[in-house]
């Protein structure tokens, strides 16, 4: 990330409602795919799984729930038997251009490197000669080495540079109703779908990030201290009356927001991570007062759009193309964060694609102003799920945030307190387990949220 003059990167589903009965977030087994979105990701140790206990969430309609649900069916597409690298050249403009492109690399990518080479936007570009019949913008997710490309293979490009028709967007995305949420697990079926964070390509794009934006920190991380990412977007603020200046900056924010941060503070250094541009980021957070506030929290350092990119998977046989925040953007920078200690909270569980095991998806905030957007008390929920697995669970990878904050009560975690007490008494002591006789915080007396 460079400097905020020179506009630094930065940081961006619907969890159901609160269960009536007390529910308990269960081990999951994990998947290579948590430690190795880039090589220069930490390793990661692998649990053992346990039974899960964790009951179906509830939801507010039948799309919600298509939506919500982990899809282990969903993935990438195969990659070739063998690694090949391409050496193109290509004519445009009278001038003559060579790039190189791998067989894992997608039709997205070779486009992305024609555009950085002239210029010519990708929905723009026109390829002819490089293979028979035309690339259109339906085959971009398909790999470069499943169109019969031949090595040193040279093609024409027509298209115009448009150098102003790209206007970064300064706002929010407008809410986004599509989602899905990936497994841990290697997709299912009859073709071998791999998870996006096993894809050789996404784990080229994650290392272009983390070589081209290098992280300015505003607050330098603390020892000890765990990593919590959160989106801005309808996880910490309503964004369209912020955006329209319908409503004061301090009235579109989630109920309880400060409040949220400075009591997940001791445990955690926060980040920021938004899918809007650097402008409107620092902007909005300041206005928010999260940023130069009188809170008793600091931010870390925040991080925007440009340190996403946009992946595709196939699900149902259909092509879905969408961005994702690889949290091996951070972890190269600070060894101390891993998967053991990371946890990214998203209004969107697709964010989390290359990375599933660390997400929790909380529900979307769009009520400011309104009676049911001040009865929204996700915050409260989430605060002391973070707290409490801070003080008692030293491996974060053991458990499953799949299950929604809205169901944690102060029962809840007295419950998985007692389930860990009664796991390691075989041995003597659980790793992260309190002390016999001495109860979680939040456990004993009145509700926490």
């Amino acid at each position: 990330m460079s400097n905020p003059g020179q506009g630094p990167p930065s940081a961006a589903g619907t969890p159901s409602p609160a269960s009536p009965s007390p529910t308990l977030p269960s081990k999951r087994p994990l998947s290579p795919s948590s430690s190795e979105a880039t090589p220069r990701a930490p390793p990661v140790q692998t649990p053992a799984a346990g039974p899960s206990t964790a009951p179906t969430p509830d939801i507010d309609d039948a799309e919600e729930q298509v939506d919500d649900a982990l899809d282990a069916s969903a993935g990438a597409q195969p990659i070739p038997a063998a690694e090949e690298w391409y050496e193109l050249q290509f004519k445009w403009s009278g001038k003559s251009f060579d790039l190189r492109v791998s067989s894992s690399d997608l039709v997205y990518d070779l486009r992305a490197q024609i555009a950085t080479l002239t210029s010519v936007p990708p929905d723009a570009q026109k390829i002819l000669g490089l293979v028979r019949g035309k690339l259109g913008g339906d085959v971009d997710g398909t790999r470069i080495g499943t169109l019969g490309v031949k090595p040193n293979a040279k093609f024409t490009l027509v298209g115009t540079p448009e150098h102003l028709r790209f206007k970064e967007r300064e706002g929010p995305p407008p809410p986004d109703e599509f989602d899905i949420a990936y497994s841990s697990a290697r997709p299912s079926g009859a073709r071998k779908l791999i998870p996006p964070a096993e894809d050789p390509r996404n784990k080229r794009q994650v290392e272009k990030i983390i070589i081209k934006y290098p992280i300015t920190v505003m607050n330098e991380p603390r020892e000890g201290k765990g990593l919590l990412v959160l989106d801005l977007d309808y996880t910490m603020v309503d964004s369209r009356p912020l955006l329209d200046g319908a409503l004061p900056p301090l009235e579109c924010a989630r109920p309880g927001l400060h409040d949220f941060l400075e009591r997940v503070y001791p445990f955690y250094d926060i980040v920021v991570w938004s899918q809007t541009s650097w402008m409107w980021l620092e902007s909005k957070l300041v206005e928010l007062g999260v940023l130069g506030g009188e809170g008793r929290y600091k931010i870390c350092f925040v991080a925007d759009r440009t340190t996403m990119f946009p992946i595709f998977s196939e699900r149902g046989g259909k092509m879905i193309k969408h961005e994702v925040k690889p949290l091996a953007y951070f972890w190269a920078s600070f060894p101390q964060w891993s998967p053991k200690n990371t946890i990214h909270i998203d209004d969107l569980a697709r964010n989390f694609a290359l990375n599933p095991g660390e997400g929790l998806k909380i529900r979307a905030y769009k009520g400011a102003g309104t009676a049911d957007g001040l009865r929204d008390r996700e915050l409260d929920k989430l605060g002391a799920y973070l707290t409490d697995i801070a003080e008692h669970v030293k491996d974060f990878t053991t458990l499953d945030h799949s299950v929604s904050v809205c169901c944690i009560t102060p029962a809840d975690i007295m419950q998985r307190w007692k389930k860990r007490q009664a796991t390691a008494r075989p041995t003597g002591a659980e790793s992260g387990a309190v002390g016999d006789g001495q109860q979680p915080d939040g456990a004993a007396g009145g509700s926490s949220g």
